[in-house]
């Protein structure tokens, strides 16, 4: 069975990367808000931005829904995707899916641009390392990460296409 992708996005980041995913393999899209039941079996992907280290809260009540799933999970986020917030995101996501009894497939994480809003309520302090990460990050995601994504969930779960 093909799997759904289901995306969760507040700036069009996240969206940007599952409607080419998608539209790449054939695979349908829908947002978290209005995702049509699933039926049991069928693999799932799911792609968020991240918020506090996580799944945003609309990706985190999905997920209380998927349980027993096989899941290819994507997000963005503006930290480097090498960096230790980015491991802590890692391990926070397969915590949840597994908690849940889901099997997690792989992974991708993307870097993204900052919601103006999230930065004006930020209690971080505005260092010239995080402007640097901060502007860095504007020009992401961009074709190649689209590209990354599919390479990374055709080689963790390509299967799910034949």
């Amino acid at each position: 069975m093909r799997p759904a992708v289901i995306c969760s996005s507040r700036t069009g980041n996240t969206r940007f990367l599952a409607e080419r995913l998608a539209a790449r393999h054939g695979l349908p899209l829908h947002s978290v808000r209005d995702v049509p039941a699933v039926p049991a079996g069928i693999p799932l992907v799911l792609g968020w931005w991240t918020w506090r280290g996580g799944p945003d809260r609309a990706m985190l009540d999905f997920m209380d829904t998927v349980c027993g799933r096989d899941v290819f999970w994507f997000c963005t986020m503006t930290a480097y995707t090498d960096s230790e917030h980015a491991g802590n995101v890692r391990a926070r996501a397969r915590s949840l899916l597994e908690s849940r009894g889901c099997r997690v497939a792989g992974h991708f994480l993307c870097r993204g641009r900052l919601d103006p809003a999230v930065l004006a309520v930020s209690r971080h302090p505005m260092t010239p390392e995080r402007m640097e990460r901060i502007r860095s990050a504007e020009s992401h995601p961009d074709s190649a990460d689209a590209e990354a994504l599919s390479e990374a969930f055709m080689a963790a779960a390509g299967h799910w296409l034949l």
